[in-house]
């Protein structure tokens, strides 16, 4: 048997284990609602990270894209006041 490190060989994606540090709490109901909806455990924090990155990205180009409209603004304000 292989070590519990190991991932075996298939055909997916290559996976990188990250250790995390979560409230207990959180995880005793990860694990509740893995089992409730039919998943594994590292199945549902994969979800859950991959959901979590995408709102994060979607937050993150949002305000990127305000920023980025607020300095052209400013820019055509300051032009404007130039005149």
């Amino acid at each position: 048997m292989e070590p519990a490190e190991k991932m075996p060989k298939t055909k997916a994606q290559s996976k990188v284990r990250v250790d995390v540090y979560i409230p207990a709490p959180l995880k005793e109901e990860i694990e509740q609602i893995a089992e409730a909806d039919g998943w594994t455990v590292a199945e549902l924090y994969r979800l859950l990270i991959l959901d979590g990155l995408s709102v994060y990205s979607e937050k993150s180009n949002k305000r990127l894209v305000n920023e980025q409209m607020r300095m052209k603004r400013k820019v055509a304000d300051t032009e404007e006041s130039a005149k």
